[in-house]
């Protein structure tokens, strides 16, 4: 008899877990099919917006785009949060998790010239960092979710964010009570990376070093020659730098399938790698500053004290007065339950070929996506948009950055799947 229990017990839930699977590729089959249909639309949107490109502060166009597009979706629309941010509110036809999804909106000032066809307009300003095509899937997840409305259980909540290339725009939306509007369980984002287009990446934790930035005093008494060599040989005594070239030559590597972060034999998993020193007066002071990317956070704390410690055993130390520390680009941290939770589902129903996990941290960049994370658990992706073939590279701040429109599609049909499935998730 108990095994008997037992057995109907088990086939009701394989039962159940079966139908839940079969719902969740009809809904996925669906937003591919709903996507499709659109996305004529989001390429004249983001061509529009990569035609006229609007710099931290000032993305008054873009953000009237926004809203108006929210709107006519049928969204509750919240303007000028933080300067020119935009919030819209899609509510399910049923009760449900509350999901954020974030997108950056500005561009930034380049005279490199622009490779593709519909060429911003704006001298000197271009969009080579895909805040343009951010914005682009922003709008199309919103407009998936608000076709699967009736079906949604719970709240979306879209954030259209201002300023991220000057690391001010997420703090801005906080301090202006971005979180007094929203209430969310969960929020997600992505920023487009140099991988194949609509490959996914994902990875708990940092997904870049942590940069630093050094500033030391002296009286102005000391030799300057004997004390920059000697704060040089000070930094490079920690120096763990399997990353060789210059920048553009570590970076290029970035994507490399057998040292490139995408790799478990990795050379960006554990690095200190010094940016750069200089030495300098100003009214009668010696300065030396150094900036570095460390991918251990331990060791960001513990660098200052230690070289305090060296100057205080040298020759200089009558001269020292004082050692100034300071935090650069930011790096969102993935939260890992949720990282894990996303992956799972993801891979339900993308291709798991397109979707892989980081195993380094990449320097030279930041991202302000992780102050959301400080207030709310979330997870930051990045979404490939090169295409070799073609000549397409899609490595952000690069001088021919191009995205291959395609990933609009891929990017629009995974991550509205995601946020229905957290939504719907209780």
């Amino acid at each position: 008899m108990k095994i008997k229990l037992i057995t109907i017990v088990f086939l009701i839930a394989t039962g159940i877990l079966s139908a839940q699977s079969d719902k969740s590729a009809n809904t996925y089959q669906k937003i591919v099919k709903q996507t499709d249909e659109i996305y004529d639309n989001l390429v004249k949107i983001r061509r529009d917006l990569h035609m006229n490109p609007e710099l931290s502060k000032q993305e008054k166009r873009t953000s009237k785009i926004v809203a108006d597009y929210l709107k006519d979706l049928g969204l509750e629309v919240k303007t000028n949060i933080g300067g020119h941010g935009v919030v819209g509110i899609l509510k399910g036809g049923k009760k449900g998790r509350k999901i954020a999804w974030r997108a950056d909106m500005d561009a930034i000032k380049t005279d490199d010239p622009d490779p593709v066809t519909f060429k911003s307009k704006n001298r000197g300003i271009r969009h080579i960092c895909g805040h343009d095509v951010h914005t682009t899937i922003g709008l199309g997840i919103a407009t998936i979710l608000s076709q699967q409305k009736e079906d949604l259980e719970g709240t979306v909540y879209f954030i259209f964010q201002p300023s991220e290339e000057t690391f001010t725009g997420a703090k801005d939306m906080i301090k202006d009570g971005l979180f007094d509007i929203i209430k969310p369980d969960e929020i997600y984002g992505l920023h487009i990376g140099p991988g194949t287009s609509g490959m996914i990446n994902f990875k708990a934790n940092e997904l870049f070093a942590y940069q630093r930035s050094l500033k030391v005093k002296f009286k102005p008494s000391v030799n300057d020659n004997e004390l920059e060599n000697f704060m040089n040989t000070v930094l490079k005594g920690y120096a763990r730098n399997p990353l060789k070239g210059s920048p553009w030559d570590i970076i290029n590597n970035i994507s490399d399938p057998k040292i490139g972060i995408t790799s478990k034999e990795t050379i960006y998993k554990d690095y200190f790698l010094l940016d750069g020193t200089k030495l300098y007066k100003d009214q009668d002071t010696t300065f030396f500053s150094a900036s570095f990317f460390e991918t251990n956070i331990e060791n960001t704390h513990s660098i200052p004290l230690e070289i305090k410690k060296q100057i205080l055993n040298s020759k200089f130390k009558d001269a020292f007065i004082s050692i100034g520390y300071s935090r650069a680009y930011a790096t969102p941290i993935n939260d890992p339950e949720l990282t894990n939770i996303a992956e799972q589902t993801i891979r339900n129903f993308y291709n798991e070929e397109m979707f892989k996990p980081l195993y380094g941290q990449a320097p030279y960049f930041g991202e302000d996506f992780i102050f959301y994370q400080q207030k709310v658990p979330g997870v930051f992706f990045f979404l490939g948009g090169s295409n070799t073939e073609e000549g397409i590279s899609s490595m952000p701040h690069s001088p021919n950055f191009a995205v291959d429109e395609k990933t609009i599609k891929y990017g629009v049909q995974c991550f509205a799947s995601l946020i229905f499935e957290r939504t719907n998730n209780k």
